[in-house]
């Protein structure tokens, strides 16, 4: 891991009906709210804590943390899932008074901003996704090892003895970087503590429709709504799916491209942050 450290700056509680979403508030301009990704201790800051100073020299830059991660409120629902957690974050936006955005979304994040823009498109303006995966069909790892890893992370970092250091860096290693090396100390450390919060833990590793995460949903029919320009911006070693599925989605997706970015892994925002700047910022400025 490369010794580096960065602050996490200060947040806010926003309602967003029986929840509160976690929100850190930069910069000024046009809104552009950040969703991470769904990996043990993710949350707005951990993802995109390395690009955020970037974004917010020009923008007003959301870090919002969606429902059950980070230091949102972790109370149990049964609704669709993407459709659940877009949503929540739409009663966030309402509640603090921004009527329309643009988003950057890694995995996860990708999902519940899609379902918002396809029910709430009012709200999404221009709208990023990388590493996703809103549709079943197409769904396609890089090697079948790979997909029993990314399926069975969350059970295996919960289960047995329960949350440890070694499990956590094993999976940013192998599933969200291209290996530990350039990792920084800051974000694992966050991530643990992140990771074992204890309403987190009461709610369980349980991602199935009686676990309290919501009822698993495929977007395929909400795809053919979303009026937003998309960009798909995949890496070509993203552990979770190949860049094949992304090209998928852009058919789904009236009017949306794929950019490819080589050597890229599942979060290239971290890895590769000056790339990925680049690339987000060229498609929402145009």
């Amino acid at each position: 891991m490369r010794d580096i450290e960065l602050a996490e700056p200060d947040g806010e509680q926003i309602a967003a009906g029986p929840h509160t979403i976690h929100c850190i508030d930069l910069g000024t301009g046009r809104p552009t709210v950040f969703l991470h990704g769904g990996g043990p201790g993710c949350s707005g800051w951990t993802d995109f804590g390395s690009v955020a100073g970037s974004f917010a020299a020009d923008r007003r830059v959301l870090l919002m943390d969606m429902l059950h991660f980070g230091r949102s409120s972790k109370e149990p629902f049964r609704a669709p899932r993407w459709s659940y957690h877009g949503q929540v974050i739409g009663q966030a936006l309402d509640a603090i008074g921004v009527t329309g955005a643009d988003f950057v979304c890694n995995s996860i994040g990708g999902s519940a901003a899609l379902a918002l823009a396809a029910e709430r498109p009012e709200l999404v303006r221009r709208l990023v996704v990388t590493g996703s995966e809103p549709v079943r069909r197409g769904a396609r790892p890089p090697t079948p090892e790979l997909g029993v890893k990314g399926r069975t992370a969350w059970e295996d970092y919960y289960g047995g003895a329960g949350p440890d250091r070694d499990k956590l860096l094993a999976i940013m290693a192998e599933l969200e970087w291209t290996g530990a090396r350039d990792i920084p100390r800051w974000t694992y450390d966050l991530r643990w503590e992140l990771s074992r919060d204890p309403a987190l833990i009461a709610l369980g590793p349980d991602w199935s429709a009686e676990g309290g995460r919501g009822i698993p949903q495929d977007l395929e029919e909400h795809l053919g709504l979303v009026r937003a320009p998309t960009l798909f911006l995949w890496g070509d070693r993203d552990a979770f799916l190949v860049p094949e599925y992304a090209l998928g989605l852009t058919r789904l997706v009236a009017g949306s491209s794929l950019y490819v970015m080589a050597n890229g892994p599942h979060h290239m925002e971290e890895e590769q942050p000056a790339e990925y700047t680049a690339v987000v910022k060229a498609f929402l400025d145009t």
